[in-house]
C-alpha cells in the first residue's frame, strides 16, 4: 500500500470469488488534492457496487486506512491529520498502518472468505457507541482500546459532563445503513471492513427537568454543530427544549480471525448532518 506518488489501485475481485449480484470493487488512492502528499499516510478508500447485471456502477462509501506509521513527534506536538473532507466529515486514522491488500496469482484482489462473519463488526461497534451520555463505556471486550474506540466514548461522554450543569440528556443511537461492502482479506491474515452508519444524536432536559439550550458555536470543531443549526431554521442564537440531529458515521475496521477488532479509519469524531429537527423554546 505505500507509494510515493500521486496513484489509484483497483482492487477488483475476480468472478469466482464475487460470483452474481450484487458485484464491487474498492479503488484505493492518493489525490494531488491532498493538502500535503508528502506527509500524508493515509490512503483513501472508494467503494463502488453494481445491483445488477448492465447497471451502474455507483459509489457506495468513501473511508480512509493508515497505509504508513505515524511519525514520532517531538514532546510537545502531535499528528493529528485529518483526511477527506475539510472540517466537519473529516476522518481521523489510527497510528499503526494497516497491512497490504492480499492478492491472488494473478493480481486479482482477495475477498475475506469469512466476510459475513467479519461483517458482524459493524453491529458491534453501533451497540457500543449507542448509550445516554455520559454513561458510554469505554472498555469493550470486542474493540482495542484507542482513539477511535475508547477515545471517541470518552469525548461524547465529555460534552454531557461539560454542559451537565445544565440538566441535559444526551442520548446517542447507532444504526448500520447501506449496502453491505466487500471485505478485503489483508496480506497478515486479517480483515478489513468498511461499515456506514446513521447516529441518532438526541438532546432534551433530563427527566423532571425544563432546560432549554443553543446549537453550533465558533471554531472547526463545531463546524458539524452550525450546519444542524441551520437545518433547524433558527436564528443563530434560537434556544432549544429538545432536538434530534442525525449523521453519516463511515468507520473501517482491521478484524483479525480471533481477538478484538480496531478502527483504522473514521470520521465518527465530527460526522457530517444529514438531518436535524427540534422544538423550540
Amino acid at each position: 500500500m505505500v507509494r510515493s506518488e500521486q496513484w489509484v489501485d483497483y482492487l477488483i475481485p475476480t468472478e469466482r470469488e464475487q460470483p452474481g449480484y450484487p458485484r464491487s470493487f474498492v479503488a484505493q488512492f492518493r489525490s494531488e488534492d491532498m493538502h500535503d502528499l508528502g506527509k500524508d499516510r493515509a490512503a483513501g478508500l472508494y467503494y463502488f457496487v453494481q445491483e445488477e447485471a448492465g447497471g451502474p456502477w455507483k459509489a457506495a462509501a468513501k473511508s480512509w486506512a493508515p497505509d504508513k506509521p505515524a511519525p514520532q513527534p517531538k514532546p510537545g506536538q502531535a499528528d493529528e491529520r485529518l483526511y477527506g473532507n475539510w472540517g466537519f466529515g473529516a476522518f481521523s486514522v489510527r497510528d499503526a498502518p494497516v497491512a497490504v491488500p492480499a492478492r491472488d496469482e494473478a493480481g486479482a484482489a482477495v475477498l475475506s472468505p469469512t466476510a459475513a462473519k467479519d461483517r458482524e463488526v459493524c453491529g458491534r461497534y453501533a451497540e457500543y457507541l449507542s448509550f445516554t451520555a455520559p454513561d458510554g463505556e469505554p472498555k469493550s471486550e470486542h474493540f482495542v482500546a484507542g482513539k477511535l474506540t475508547s477515545d471517541v466514548v470518552t469525548a461524547y461522554n465529555a460534552e454531557a459532563k461539560v454542559r451537565g450543569w445544565e440538566g441535559l440528556r444526551f442520548r446517542f443511537a447507532f444504526k448500520v445503513s447501506g449496502a453491505d461492502l466487500p471485505v478485503l482479506r489483508l496480506a497478515d491474515g486479517k480483515a478489513l471492513v468498511t461499515c456506514t452508519f446513521t447516529q441518532t444524536a438526541r438532546t432534551d432536559s433530563k427527566p423532571g427537568g425544563h432546560w432549554d439550550f443553543s446549537v453550533g458555536g465558533t471554531g472547526e470543531s463545531h463546524l458539524a454543530n452550525n450546519h444542524a443549526a441551520i437545518l433547524l431554521g433558527g436564528a443563530p442564537d434560537a434556544r432549544w427544549r429538545q432536538t434530534t440531529i442525525r449523521r453519516s458515521v463511515t468507520a473501517t475496521f482491521e478484524v483479525p480471525a480471533q481477538g478484538p477488532s480496531d478502527v483504522v479509519g473514521c470520521n465518527c469524531l465530527n460526522p457530517p448532518v444529514l438531518t436535524a429537527d427540534g422544538t423550540p423554546k
